[in-house]
């Protein structure tokens, strides 16, 4: 997996830390800063080694919500110290 693709991940996982329950993929993209293409890719990648949540809200426009799993905070706490250290390299 390429730094980038690391990046991408640990921010969104940094940024569900702060999220109280769900948030929609556009709003993890604007509020994060990121490119909404990143954050589908590390969503898939987030999601392959079980480190969140994802449903489909069912309306005019489907929605992906995306949220931690309980299980997995504690991972995203380390998450957060490894991107201040990526971002030192």
């Amino acid at each position: 997996m390429g730094v980038q693709k690391i990046n991408g991940a640990l921010k969104v996982l940094a940024f569900l830390l702060n999220v109280e329950g769900e948030a929609p993929l556009l709003r993890i993209s604007q509020q994060a800063k990121m490119n909404y293409k990143t954050v589908r890719n590390a969503i898939a990648v987030l999601k392959k080694y079980g480190l969140i949540n994802e449903r489909y809200e069912e309306s005019l426009s489907s929605r992906r919500l995306i949220s931690l799993t309980e299980k997995r905070r504690k991972a995203v706490e380390y998450a957060k110290k490894l991107l201040e250290v990526v971002r030192e390299l």
